[in-house]
């Protein structure tokens, strides 16, 4: 094999770098939108992206504002912008070119036109809010009221996902046995948009088998993210029959479909510990009102045991100041008057032995022990039919605990009198 004449990477790249030295940086205005901006010991290093129309990425590059410059750009930039660099935003930046052999290629920022704001994400995001105003779709998922116990869950997230791995594992972990089902959707890409609105529209037409919907997603990049402000998939969330749950991202993301919305959460971790909350304050109240009743039946029966006691007292000590007035003369009386007495204190005993098994019988403890139910609505027990309608919540209680739930499709069948 001939010998090749050839120079080392970092000769090469020290050859261009010096070609870009000699041109003096090749400085220019140039039109981006700022895809990420971090922070770190006052410089600020940015993320330059360029879109074509259907919002595929066509150039990326790095951009780095120096410490002695970047707060007075920044300050600019916000006092006639309004708003702070940040992600999404285009912008108009004067850049030098420059090449490290061990760091690569980036652009150093020398000034920002503020003429140039919002970029096509902000400016695509602010439309499909302002959509959505018009249609009065913002709040209409909202409306929706969350159920107290929603243990059938229906989910729009991929299968493979993280977030979706967290979320399952947090209902898993809490003893409770809910009844879940994924409906898998692209959750970042070109395909999203479709692919979740896809999704929703299966889940309205199983509307009746869920009681809310939980649409997760885990972190990523800005880019990943951007089709979570996607007017279709907002319209779908607003549309939604259930109550749609929305953990999106990281603790710092917000995106229009938790605008829209019934219930926001920080992540998919947080939608779980949400519907968990859910069971235990539940859980919770139920205790209370248990606690509350059998303290109150305990003090009903200690209060009948007291009154039994004080009667036996008072006929005892009443046949005894009797019998000693009348003494020996009276003996005939007396005998008489005990049998009578005694007699009399035997019946009352027996009634009242027959009033405390009554009593006892009407324990709703031992009246749940039998398999009835004690059916309440709003803390009032129900007596008669006429109060069971639709979308009633009723609270039943039985011998192991409380259920708690919403009449549907009430059918009134009154007892036929004989």
């Amino acid at each position: 094999m001939p010998n090749i004449c050839h120079i080392t990477l970092s000769a090469y790249l020290a050859q261009v770098k010096d070609l870009i030295e000699d041109a003096g940086g090749l400085p220019e205005w140039v039109v981006c939108e700022l895809a990420n901006v971090n922070w770190n010991r006052g410089h600020c290093y940015l993320e330059l992206v360029e879109t074509d129309p259907d919002g595929s990425v066509t150039a990326k590059a790095r951009g780095t504002i120096w410490s002695y410059r970047a707060a007075a750009l920044s300050r600019a930039f916000e006092l006639s912008c309004g708003a702070p660099l940040r992600k999404g935003i285009k912008v108009m930046l004067y850049v030098q070119s420059q090449l490290s052999e061990l760091y690569g290629f980036s652009l150093n920022v020398l000034d920002i036109d503020p003429s140039y704001t919002l970029g096509d994400l902000e400016a695509k995001k602010q439309a499909t809010l302002k959509r959505l105003a018009e249609e009065d779709l913002l709040e209409r998922n909202k409306e929706l009221e969350v159920p107290t116990l929603p243990y059938r869950i229906a989910i729009v997230s991929a299968e493979g996902a993280a977030g979706y791995g967290d979320f399952m594992k947090h209902l898993e972990d809490s003893g409770v046995d809910f009844e879940v089902q994924l409906f898998e959707a692209a959750m970042q890409g070109e395909t999203a948009p479709e692919s979740i609105s896809a999704a929703f529209g299966m889940i309205e037409e199983r509307a009746a088998d869920f009681d809310v919907v939980a649409f997760i997603r885990g972190g990523g990049s800005n880019l990943d993210l951007a089709c979570f402000d996607d007017y279709l998939i907002a319209r779908s969330i607003a549309l939604c029959p259930l109550p749609v749950i929305s953990g999106i991202g990281h603790e710092r993301d917000n995106h229009i479909c938790d605008d829209v919305a019934s219930v926001r959460v920080k992540t998919p971790t947080g939608a779980a510990d949400f519907i968990i909350g859910r069971f235990s304050d539940a859980y919770e109240a139920l205790q209370d009102v248990s606690g509350r009743l059998f303290a109150g039946l305990e003090d009903t029966l200690a209060g009948y045991d007291d009154a039994l006691e004080r009667l036996s007292a008072r006929f005892s000590s009443t046949l005894r100041n009797y019998t000693e007035v009348r003494g020996e003369k009276l003996s005939n009386l007396r005998y008489r008057l005990e049998k009578a007495a005694q007699g009399n204190i035997e019946e009352r005993l027996y009634w009242l032995d027959r009033v405390l098994t009554l009593l006892q019988g009407a324990d709703p403890s031992r009246i749940l022990e039998r398999g009835y139910g004690i059916v309440t609505i709003d803390g009032q027990k129900v007596t008669d039919i006429a109060s069971v309608a639709d979308g009633v919540r009723l609270t039943i209680m039985m011998k192991d605990g409380k259920v708690s739930l919403t009449a549907r499709d009430v059918k009134i069948e009154k007892k036929t009198e004989q």
